[in-house]
């Protein structure tokens, strides 16, 4: 039997700039929050070297994990041109004393280069010695933006020194993914960070073409949920000894540059439910009777779909536990929405009662091509609507969503909105359409005061990807109003299931979240089922 060890290669520690008191930044809340989710060691970078200054930070970091086996140092560095720091050599020679094994590059935030006009002599030593390098462009701890990594530039720091291990570290490879993969196929020594990948089947796509070794995980504490890089990776479709080398074994073999690593004994507490106990053990979620409400189907512009032919839906809907998903179409969202309600209405057809179907709406056509196409969409056997204003170009305050909530009101059925605006627009549309069911199509903060005042909004769980932030919704809104939605073919199913499978809430509220509201909801909504 395959050993699984969790290596966390992503954390940081201490105080950051956005913390609110609520994130774990001491050594003790680090390794409470580890425990809870199966972790057993983590490679950590001082906050403050990241935001602030390296040689602060690097200093305070020794001090702040003192004492704790289970945590690892990594130094954050900067290149020579202003001397602040010592000389390649000598800071080395200084890991190697203090135990770090690990070094992080934050080009971005310390407004360095890697350019080919930019002196790189600097990691010559580094790459003699094999010393892993990770890149991140998110200097700021917990840092939104995604796809901000200079491909071009990591690109050339891995020719330069092939023998360098170099890692990709940042918030989020979105619409960057292409880049990425062509980065793959350009270095042998490139590699990145899971948290970086939450797009569905990332980790399944990389495995089988690159290899599991391409892959370390890591979570983003204290600003990120494990329980989502823990979802996603323990739910993909790979190997057990694949599964291993990214959980731990890859980030392991990497460190041991400077000899071998000692494993610490670990011993967790006891899981607080059945479902915990489940995802603690990477065991079956196979007829959990789970539901999801949020779904793509087809190719997209902007990345790359891995794996999304209805059948290989449905399949993994089988593996993780999943009677039912909601599907809308990719093309649509700002295409032609026509021929993506077709293949969605085919995939329903293929698989009654496993697949429903909602209609894309393009909310830039005049009013009465929207309502053929509505009306279209439930004669081929379509349950609700879809709108995303967001990716049409078109204002979510505009006629044409009112045109949609009208339809869906007289039809008495379900209508998603990737972004339905300010509380004050939301309410409204509950108030003057009653007989429409709302859900908003991701955890928007401008649903929680209108959930308050009305019956028919549902807020869809997707991302549940903070620190605590499935505890905090269901405070916020009750576990009763909240739709599990994974955004399956863009996110990884496990990635949204993970942080409700770990969450601190009663097990029957788990199990509303993850199939009982959506159930409800359509008895009374899904006009596909009538």
């Amino acid at each position: 039997m395959t050993t699984m060890r969790y290596f966390d290669a992503n954390c940081c520690m201490g105080r950051f700039n956005a913390w609110d008191g609520t994130t774990p930044i001491t050594a003790e809340g680090l390794l409470a929050a580890m425990d809870h989710h199966g972790i057993h060691e983590a490679l950590v970078v001082a906050s403050l070297a990241r935001e602030q200054h390296p040689v602060d930070g690097n200093k305070q970091l020794q001090q702040l994990i003192a004492g704790c086996e289970r945590l690892l140092p990594a130094w954050v560095a900067l290149p020579p041109a202003t001397r602040e720091m010592p000389a390649s050599q000598d800071f080395l020679a200084e890991m190697q004393e203090r135990g770090v094994r690990a070094l992080f590059l934050y080009p971005m935030h310390y407004r360095f280069s890697l350019g080919s006009w930019a002196d790189d002599s600097w990691l010559a030593p580094f790459a003699e010695r094999r010393v892993p390098v990770f890149i991140s462009p998110n200097g700021l701890v917990g840092d939104p933006a995604s796809d901000m990594t200079d491909w071009a530039g990591v690109n050339r720091v891995c020719h330069a020194y092939p023998d360098l291990p170099v890692i990709v570290s940042e918030t989020r490879v979105n619409r960057n993914q292409r880049l990425l993969f062509q980065a793959l196929d350009s270095c042998p020594n490139l590699r990145v960070d899971l948290s970086s990948l939450w797009f569905d089947h990332a980790v399944e796509f990389i495995c089988r073409n690159w290899g599991a070794d391409r892959l370390l995980f890591g979570t983003g504490l204290p600003t990120r949920n494990p329980a989502a890089a823990r979802g996603q990776l323990d739910c993909a479709a790979i190997t057990p000894d694949d599964r291993a080398a990214v959980a731990g074994n890859n980030l392991r073999q990497l460190l041991s540059w400077a000899g071998p690593l000692p494993e610490p004994a670990v011993t967790f507490p006891e899981p607080v439910d059945s479902l915990h106990a489940l995802a603690l053990s990477n065991a079956s979620l196979a007829g959990q009777h789970f539901a999801c409400g949020h779904g793509h189907l087809g190719r997209f512009y902007a990345s790359y779909v891995p794996d999304n032919p209805a059948s290989a839906i449905v399949a993994e809907l089988d593996r993780l536990g999943f009677d039912l998903a909601v599907l809308f179409a990719n093309a649509g969202m700002n295409g032609d929405e026509a021929y993506g309600n077709d293949l969605v209405a085919a995939a329903v057809r293929q698989y009654p009662g496993r697949l429903l179907g909602l209609t894309m709406v393009n909310l830039n056509r005049s009013p009465e091509e929207m309502h053929r196409e509505m009306e279209r969409g439930l004669a081929i056997g379509l349950s609700g609507l879809k709108l995303h204003p967001h990716l049409q170009g078109y204002d979510t305050l505009g006629p044409n969503v009112d045109l949609a909530c009208a339809f869906a009101d007289e039809h008495g059925c379900i209508i998603v909105n990737h972004d339905w605006g300010p509380s004050e627009r939301l309410l409204d549309l509950c108030l003057r359409f009653p007989r429409a069911c709302f859900i908003t199509g991701h955890t928007s903060e401008s649903a929680i005061p209108v959930v308050r005042r009305v019956d028919n909004l549902y807020v869809g769980s997707c991302p549940l990807h903070t620190f605590g932030s499935a505890e905090r919704w269901v405070q916020a809104v009750g576990a009763e109003r909240i739709v599990f939605g994974s955004d399956l073919t863009w996110n990884p199913i496990g990635w949204g299931l993970g942080p409700v499978l770990y969450a601190r809430i009663p097990e029957s509220d788990k199990r509303l979240i993850l199939g009982g509201n959506l159930r409800r909801l359509l008895e009374k909504y899904g006009k596909g089922l009538r």
